[in-house]
């Protein structure tokens, strides 16, 4: 069933270990108060003073911390995760945190073109590649911009250059009988980072950013990883659809693209660290996917991917391909956290508050976006058997639906859709997390409500 508000914070924050055991209840009670409001500002979350008044002092508490605040959370997923026989990837993605214009707000650092002033945040998601499932939230690492000295030390790497090596390490050893997958964009093009994920018994799908040196296996071979997959021709025979999401620069579009694939051998760097130096090649596979035939004055979509499951066939390429688009389920939690947590928009006074604040929030947005899926996956289910009976009949009598008791689960996720702004036209598509979540937040008023008045008909 769909937690309430106060069941979703006893599982979030019951298990916490903050040194108190009062501590851990002001943190259920602080993450239920942020859950029934997300986009609210803290006052209007706490309701009272005396609440807001112990959300500051939750934030402010130095034992109070974003790993530990997190941690029953990662180890659930970890949990979800491991079921044997099926394929989780952990997708990675980066994004700032905008604190530009809180010139008063400590502890931040540099961001976008220098001039800004924020944090850096990484985040990994474990999916379920074959349902898209979002299964949970895997690690949270916030951070500094550190500027490297010029002439730059081949032994310089700064926590922005490590932060999916250090994300895969926390998540730890993938267990036996599961398959996880490390799924990243250009910015994760580390052999460190593979090598750790071979350490780490988990495969890797990657974006490449840069033209590594390869072991030449055959006399005329390309010598570089770039050159070599732009010399492959397209293998499958037929061209397949890529959804590319939209980006500040382009509207949404579908894309036509043909694949290309080969086996490849990956040495480390002759002039890198001796770190990386001392690790043996990794043998891997290249997967080219490109649009030959891009719209006029659109940038045509190139992906170059390396793989460390094979890819010999079209079916094993495409597959590949899923799992990598799955990687914007990261994009989608950072407007979460930005567009439906507010969480750009907290006065919290430094660093360490904002990384409290982020150790309620983000399983939140989580939440968001696993109430889309929960509402677009197929059901012959009755909404009364997954959702609190009292508030699919709010949602019926709100709607003048007849009879709640035998309301189908997907239309009872239409109508909440419908109370958050969704139109339903067929142009429209599936309802988006905005206009759930809106709708479920005002089903949810709706419902406390009318449970108020029926306890207290009851008392009387």
């Amino acid at each position: 069933m769909v937690l309430s508000e106060e069941e979703f914070a006893v599982q979030t924050w019951g298990e916490v270990e903050l040194g108190d055991k009062r501590l851990t209840a002001r943190a259920v009670y602080i993450g239920a108060r942020m859950a029934a409001h997300p986009e609210a500002s803290l006052a209007t979350q706490m309701q009272d003073p005396g609440g807001l008044e112990g959300a500051y002092r939750m934030m402010n508490h130095e034992g109070v911390t974003l790993r530990g605040l997190l941690a029953p959370t990662y180890e659930r997923t970890r949990q979800l995760a491991s079921e044997k026989g099926k394929v989780v990837l952990w997708v990675n993605d980066q994004t700032e945190l905008d604190y530009t214009f809180q010139r008063a707000k400590g502890g931040m650092g540099p961001i976008g073109d220098g001039k800004g002033r924020g944090l850096l945040m990484h985040s990994t998601l474990a999916i379920r590649p074959e349902t898209r499932e979002v299964v949970g939230l895997g690690n949270v690492q916030v951070y500094l911009r550190v500027e490297t000295p010029k002439p730059e030390p081949k032994s310089t790497r700064t926590m922005e250059g490590r932060v999916w090596e250090v994300a895969a390490d926390e998540i730890g050893v993938a267990p036996e009988g599961v398959i996880w997958v490390e799924v990243s964009d250009r910015g994760s093009d580390s052999f460190l980072y593979m090598a750790k994920c071979v350490e780490l018994h988990k495969e890797f799908l990657i974006r490449i950013a840069h033209n590594r040196r390869l072991v030449q296996e055959a006399e005329g071979e390309a010598d570089k990883i770039m050159d070599y997959a732009r010399s492959l021709l397209p293998q499958g025979g037929t061209q397949r659809e890529v959804a590319v999401p939209s980006s500040p620069q382009q509207a949404a579009r579908s894309a036509q693209v043909v694949m290309a694939w080969a086996p490849v051998v990956l040495p480390p760097s002759s002039q890198a660290p001796k770190e990386e130096r001392k690790h043996a090649p990794l043998r891997v596979w290249v997967l080219r996917v490109w649009e030959p035939h891009p719209p006029e004055a659109v940038e045509g979509l190139e992906w170059i991917l390396l793989s460390s499951l094979p890819v010999t066939t079209p079916a094993e390429a495409d597959e590949r391909v899923d799992w990598y688009t799955c990687r914007w389920f990261c994009e989608d939690f950072h407007q979460c956290l930005k567009t439906g947590c507010q969480i750009e928009h907290s006065q919290l006074s430094d660093r360490e508050d904002t990384e409290a604040l982020l150790g309620f929030v983000a399983p939140i947005a989580v939440r968001l976006l696993q109430l889309r899926q929960t509402a677009r996956q197929p059901s012959e289910h009755l909404a009364v058997d997954e959702v609190d009976p009292l508030m699919v009949e709010v949602v019926a009598a709100k709607t003048k639906q007849d009879n709640f008791q035998t309301m189908p689960l997907l239309t009872f996720w239409l109508l909440v859709a419908r109370l958050g702004g969704f139109q339903g036209r067929k142009r429209d598509g599936n309802p988006g997390w905005r206009t759930l979540w809106w709708g479920w937040r005002y089903a949810s008023d709706l419902t406390n409500g009318a449970r108020i008045i029926l306890d207290r008909r009851t008392k009387l």
